[in-house]
C-alpha cells in the first residue's frame, strides 16, 4: 500500500507556476514519499517547530507548528549542498517543502519557499480536511 499525499489548493495553484526543475524535484519527493516514506529522503526534513531560541515570536511560531502538524523538506533547488555535520547523513538546499504531516503515512504539501525566510505556511495556505 501506498502512503497518502494530498495537496492544498494554495500549493496545487503554486504548483503550476513552478520551474520544470522545480516541479520534477517535488515530485521526486512524493515519489519517495509513496514508496518509501520520509525516512530515507536524501534531503533533511524536519518539523517546523523548531524555531531558533532568539526569536521574537518563538512561542506562537512554535505552537502554530505544532497544532498544524507543520514540517518541512529540502529538496534540492537550486542545487543539493552537503551536509554540514558528517553524521547528519541528509543533504540540504536553499528551498523546501512545507507539509502537513498527519501521520507516518500521510503528508498534505502546502507551500514551497525559500528556506533562509523561513516563514511557516499561513493558515490560508494549509490542507482543508474534510
Amino acid at each position: 500500500m501506498q502512503n497518502k499525499v494530498e495537496f492544498s489548493t494554495f500549493f496545487t495553484d503554486l504548483y503550476d507556476n513552478l520551474t520544470t526543475q522545480e516541479q520534477d524535484l517535488i515530485d521526486d519527493f512524493i515519489f519517495h514519499f509513496r514508496h518509501h516514506g520520509l525516512k530515507t529522503f536524501e534531503g533533511k526534513k524536519s518539523p517546523t517547530d523548531n524555531v531558533p531560541l532568539g526569536d521574537k515570536d518563538r512561542a506562537a511560531k512554535v505552537a502554530y507548528a505544532k497544532k498544524q502538524k507543520l514540517w518541512h523538506a529540502h529538496v534540492g533547488h537550486p542545487k543539493w549542498n552537503a551536509c554540514k555535520n558528517p553524521l547528519g547523513g541528509y543533504k540540504t538546499s536553499d528551498y523546501v517543502v512545507h507539509f502537513q504531516k498527519f501521520s507516518d503515512t500521510y503528508i498534505a504539501l502546502v507551500d514551497y519557499d525559500s528556506h533562509n525566510n523561513m516563514r511557516p505556511p499561513s493558515r490560508e495556505r494549509l490542507f482543508k480536511r474534510i
